[in-house]
């Protein structure tokens, strides 16, 4: 009941102090206001890691269900020291807030941020036998939310991947939702709103190099009783007289992946790292960039990983022994002729053996105002060899005042147990007109067949004010639709 009366007097607190001093000192910001509908047949799934869905049947006139999140965010600026609160509210009351206070002093810059939320989530991000990203929870507290979500050390393609990245795979309405409704079905958002997280960033500039550190303290307790957890990963940078960049990093007490606090939604979510719960202040990963080195007109990119951590039942590259587990290298060539223009990227996985585990090649041509990217992905055989398939290809057509695109996925046998064919085909179509702006997007299972989905996305701006609204239409339901009204000042 607390949290919910501090809310509205928060918001109403800010608002007053920004009408009294914005005159006075220099404060600027933006409110807002989030509204999502679904029907009352929505429901997740609570068992498994699987994606949200309707069960059941929704009716012509149906009861709805609706998310409110209002959201203010402040800035104010004196003599060189900066101050930030990020605030969430909803029906639940205050749900999360974030203090930053950031200064520059000389070569020194240093940002301090507090988080208080009723919960935290850490996320640990592995690699999976190819060496592609997938996330599974680490930690969390004060409930343990896997499932649903898969626990670490699983590298099991999960959900919880797509409904926190916004790749394409759901309607940020649909995620924004999905989230919301799992996170409050477990009751992570019902606890005390407690002091949950505190990071420290530290950045030095001493001839040529630049030397930081990100200090993070995390709570895994309570109100009552609270647990911390630390962990800082120190790094050095510098740049050569030809412009490549080279980065070293140490991970202590830390590991690569990311937390989030409450429903996890994007303003919920701090990247960068996540601290190692139980507590174990001990290196647990070293990372080693090279960006921008340029041989004969071809740029690469390098990333190499070592770790010194073996988890128990985990797959590859997780279970192996402590030394170097991963190297990427990226290559990309610019393309030039007298009709049209491009480029190939070549991105190549190392394992720990230094042998190949997987690479793909993107080619990318533009032909007036067409763009034509394709896609390729060379899979290792037991034998040895590689095999290679098309993966995905796109073609975006951009005359003046609209943009078409199709992109269409293919069932390739490294990823999908049908091989050949059209897994998905995904049609584009955006325009924007003075202040108003369309976007769409459908959804086929097959080549312009098996329609699955339609999203349409609207927006018009009107001064400091800007209106957006979503929704996502499928063969037989309104599955979700979004209202959102920013204003900034």
């Amino acid at each position: 009941m607390f949290r919910r009366f501090l809310a509205p007097l928060f918001a109403l607190v800010l608002a007053t102090a920004l009408a009294t001093s914005a005159s006075a000192a220099p404060i600027s910001g933006s409110f807002v206001v989030d509204l999502v509908f679904a029907p009352a047949c929505f429901e997740i799934a609570t068992t498994t890691d699987i994606t949200p869905d309707v069960t059941g049947t929704c009716a012509k006139v149906s009861d709805t269900v609706l998310k409110f999140e209002g959201d203010l965010f402040l800035r104010l600026t004196i003599s060189g020291l900066e101050i930030t609160n990020t605030t969430v509210f909803t029906f639940e009351g205050l749900e999360f807030n974030a203090v930053t206070v950031g200064a520059t002093i000389g070569a020194l810059t240093v940002r301090d941020t507090f988080i208080f939320a009723p919960s935290i989530v850490e996320i640990e991000i592995v690699r999976s036998s190819s060496g592609s990203t997938r996330y599974c929870v680490n930690n969390s507290a004060p409930i343990d939310i896997t499932p649903p979500y898969n626990a670490c050390p699983s590298a099991s393609p999960s959900t919880l991947t797509f409904l926190i990245e916004s790749v394409g795979v759901f309607h940020p309405a649909y995620m924004n939702i999905a989230l919301a409704t799992v996170m409050d079905n477990l009751g992570m958002l019902t606890p005390t709103v407690t002091f949950r997280k505190k990071i420290v960033d530290l950045s030095l500039n001493i001839a040529g190099l630049t030397i930081s550190s990100r200090a993070m303290f995390a709570n895994f307790g309570t109100a009552a009783a609270p647990s911390f957890a630390a962990g800082i990963i120190a790094a050095i940078e510098g740049q050569t007289v030809s412009g490549v960049s080279v980065r070293a990093e140490s991970w202590i007490g830390t590991r690569q992946g990311l937390e989030c606090f409450a429903e996890c939604k994007p303003l919920e979510i701090y990247r960068g790292g996540k601290v190692l719960s139980p507590q174990n202040f001990t290196i647990q990963e070293e990372k080693l960039f090279i960006r921008n080195l340029r041989i004969a007109g071809v740029t690469f990119n390098v990333r190499v990983e070592f770790q010194f951590f073996t988890q128990p039942g985990a797959s590859y590259p997780n279970a192996v022994n402590p030394g170097l587990s991963f190297v990427e290298i990226v290559a990309r060539a610019p393309l030039s002729f007298p009709l049209f223009s491009g480029s190939i990227t070549n991105t190549l996985r190392l394992g720990p053996d230094l042998n190949p585990v997987f690479d793909f090649v993107v080619g990318a041509m533009k032909f007036g105002d067409a763009n034509v990217t394709a896609v390729w992905f060379f899979y290792p055989r037991a034998t040895g060899a590689f095999d290679s398939q098309l993966a995905e290809f796109i073609i975006t057509y951009d005359p003046p005042g609209v943009t078409v695109t199709s992109d269409i996925t293919l069932a390739t046998e490294g990823l999908f147990a049908v091989v050949g064919g059209v897994l998905e085909h995904d049609v584009y179509v955006s325009t924007t007109v003075g202040n108003f702006t369309f976007n769409s997007k459908a959804v086929f299972f097959g080549l312009l067949t098996g329609f699955a989905e339609l999203w349409i996305d609207l927006a018009f701006k009107a001064g400091n004010v800007d209106f957006t609204f979503g929704m996502v239409m499928t063969t037989d339901y309104l599955q979700v639709a979004r209202l959102t009204t920013s204003v900034k000042f």
